[in-house]
């Protein structure tokens, strides 16, 4: 059941998800309408269409349905919802504690208010979670794993995320890193956007970080002269490199960094989506660090990964590039 949990709290698309024949047994009935109970408001359509299914598979398996079950999916917040409009947010939960681990705990989960849908547009690549950000998460809240990267323990750390959009990366260093693993200086998440901060004070309630001093909040302009304080060691990134227009810019904020602020390491996650941006930037890495980057790691089959997250079977490649 928790692998069953962990694809409908990530709202992954009902298409995708399978039911275990094991999981339609009365007592799993039971526990299904109790975790879906209260998390309806958010999305009652995509509920909808899991009970939907779930009734089905039921029924295929000439198993008997619950009163409880059959009550929810009547229920007139479902019999009568409708599909969220693009620009309505949803309540998502991410898994960044590892790929393939038992713990389900608070500090595990990440909370976000987004928009999945919205995908294009003015300022909206910020509003929904991208496939680079949640594999990079679940990287760095590994010892093993981040030890593969980075040359050096993040305790005690300054680590800034440049364009952190919905924030995943930033907040999964903050909620696990921080708390399970060793506690960081500072977790500065910056963007060029100030409008991805509109609902952060909404967003650290959600995961209980209102109170985490280390967490700082800050526009940052790609090329343009550097306006945070004090020594930075560690950059992360993820999916901002989609565009070739920002790459030279992103590429001197960068160094600047590693001229001015200390900075010792940047991993940056990226999603071939388009062949010719990669090499792009791969080019402008050459350009403005020969022989100090390089990439780290190339997974190009992220939906066959053993994950208490899910990405679909069709995700691009992602590569994790570092300079230092």
């Amino acid at each position: 059941m928790n692998k069953l949990r962990i694809l409908i709290e990530q709202r992954v698309p009902i298409k995708n998800i399978h039911i275990p024949n094991e999981l339609t047994s009365y007592a799993s009935q039971l526990e299904l309408v109790d975790f879906v109970k209260p998390q309806i408001e958010n999305n009652p359509f995509y509920f909808r269409k899991l009970l939907s299914k779930y009734i089905n598979e039921i029924e295929e398996l000439n198993e008997e349905t619950s009163d409880e079950l059959y009550e929810l999916y009547v229920d007139e917040k479902i019999l009568n919802a409708k599909e969220l409009p693009p620009d309505v947010p949803d309540m998502i939960k991410y898994h960044i504690s590892g790929f393939n681990t038992d713990s389900f705990g608070d500090d595990d989960v990440v909370v976000m208010k987004e928009m999945p849908k919205l995908i294009s547009g003015n300022n909206t690549t910020g509003l929904r979670t991208w496939e680079a950000a949640l594999y990079l998460s679940n990287i760095l809240n590994v010892h093993e794993a981040c030890s593969k990267i980075l040359p050096f323990d993040l305790t005690d750390k300054t680590v800034v995320e440049l364009g952190c959009g919905t924030g995943l990366l930033g907040l999964s260093l903050a909620k696990h890193h921080h708390k399970r693993l060793s506690p960081l200086k500072r977790v500065i998440m910056t963007d060029g956007s100030g409008t991805v901060f509109d609902n952060i004070n909404e967003t650290l309630r959600s995961n209980s970080l209102q109170d985490l001093k280390v967490l700082q909040f800050q526009q940052l302009i790609w090329g343009e002269p550097l306006t945070i304080e004090g020594s930075v060691e560690v950059i992360v990134a993820a999916d901002i490199t989609y565009d070739s227009r920002i790459l030279e810019p992103l590429c001197r904020t960068i160094d600047d960094f590693f001229n001015l602020k200390s900075l010792q390491c940047a991993v940056i996650a990226a999603t071939v989506r388009n062949i010719d941006t990669i090499n792009l930037w791969e080019k402008e890495l050459e350009k403005w660090f020969p022989k100090r980057w390089g990439i780290a790691i190339r997974e190009g089959s992220l939906g066959k990964i053993e994950a208490n997250c899910y990405f679909d079977a069709n995700t691009p490649e992602i590569r994790v590039y570092t300079i230092k």
